[in-house]
Formats: structure tokens, sequence, C-alpha cells
């Protein structure tokens, strides 16, 4: 072969990669209408926390389900998770404030 003939090659495969990687990427919020049952699981770890979604999406991708965390949180996903982390910090200073010792 020469460079002559391998360039176009090389070219075609360049432009497929980029193709193929540009299908594959970020698919957008899958929970406002899941498509699958791994999908409404998911959405359903999501609304449980950031912890339970992680270990769900770890879980599924060691059975080779090619599941992406940031699929399944959007803002008001986000927003309620750190919500629920403000409230045991909030419950704590209450309780921290009700429990001064006497002088």
């Amino acid at each position: 072969m020469n460079a002559a003939s391998v360039l176009p090659t090389i070219r075609l495969a360049a432009a497929l990669g980029a193709v193929l990687i540009a299908g594959s990427a970020h698919a957008g919020y899958r929970c406002a209408e899941p498509e699958t049952e791994i999908d409404r699981r998911a959405c359903a770890a999501a609304r449980q926390g950031p912890d339970e979604l992680r270990q769900f999406v770890q879980r599924m991708n060691w059975l080779r389900h090619n599941l992406q965390f940031s699929d399944y949180v959007d803002e008001k996903t986000q927003l309620a998770w750190d919500q629920q982390r403000a409230r045991p910090v909030a419950a704590a200073a209450s309780a921290v404030a009700s429990a001064r010792l006497p002088r």
C-alpha cells in the first residue's frame, strides 16, 4: 500500500469513529419518560439518593448494561439530593443548640 491509498482509509475510519462516539454521547435525562424496566429501576434509585443510584449503576454495569449516572440526574433531582443532605445537618445543629450545658 502506498500513502495515497492509506490516507482515505484513515479518514473514513476517523469519520466513522466520530459518528459512533457522537451517537453514543449523553442520551439525556431518562427519568422524564423511562422506556425500559432498567430505566424505571434506575429512576427509583435516583429518587432515593445519589448513593443508591451509584450502587444501582455499578451493579447494572457489572452485568454489562452501559448505564450512565448522569442520565438519571436532572436539576430537580440534584436539588432534592441537596435538600436531603441539608436535613441531617440542620437537625444536628438544632440538637447542639438545644443541648447547651448550663454554666
